[in-house]
């Protein structure tokens, strides 16, 4: 424990996947280089979410256009991953997109200690607070430019529910049920 929080400390990453539009450097492993092939798919993402498009939508257009989902693509690419393979390798999961639009880590920072543990004994993983993070800036390449990271999550919390004719209330985001 003690080893790995110095490493995150000096502001070596400290996970073992790197997120989808990264590679580890094949001449040293702590640094990540740009995928150009999955940087493109992130940068529309980011570009669609600008337009005023939910997750959802944005799912639903990669699957439409036949773009393979981070999993199919580390998987086709021979990278080791985590997540279980899907049935439908096109298949985009809103999940998918969300935490893609969520990531710090695509405008060129390193994020450590995003999650903790109480004890040894205690396996469940909890989110830390931005605030007990550590986040070293310009230690990788950039995907997405900080303004428009910015402006994406100014967007996400300002999000605005359609009904079925395509009508957003003038209530929307301000009157919540119990």
């Amino acid at each position: 424990r003690a080893v790995q929080k110095a490493k995150g400390e000096r502001g070596v990453p400290l996970t073992t996947n790197v997120p989808f539009g990264y590679l580890k450097d094949p001449a040293d492993k702590t640094k990540w280089v740009v995928d150009e092939a999955a940087a493109v798919v992130v940068k529309r993402i980011f570009k669609l979410c600008m337009e005023g498009r939910g997750p959802m939508q944005i799912a639903k257009l990669l699957q439409e256009e036949k773009v393979l989902n981070p999993t199919a693509y580390k998987r086709r690419a021979g990278i080791k991953t985590p997540s279980p393979e899907t049935d439908d390798p096109y298949h985009w999961n809103t999940n998918t997109v969300v935490h893609i639009l969520e990531r710090r880590e695509y405008t060129g920072c390193t994020v450590n200690f995003k999650t903790y543990t109480n004890s040894i004994w205690d396996k469940k993983q909890r989110d830390n607070p931005i605030e007990k993070q550590a986040i070293f800036e310009d230690s990788h390449e950039v995907i997405i430019e900080k303004d428009v990271f910015d402006k994406v999550q100014i967007i996400r919390q300002q999000r605005q529910r359609k009904t079925k004719s395509g009508c957003t209330s003038t209530f929307s985001g301000l009157v919540y049920c119990d």
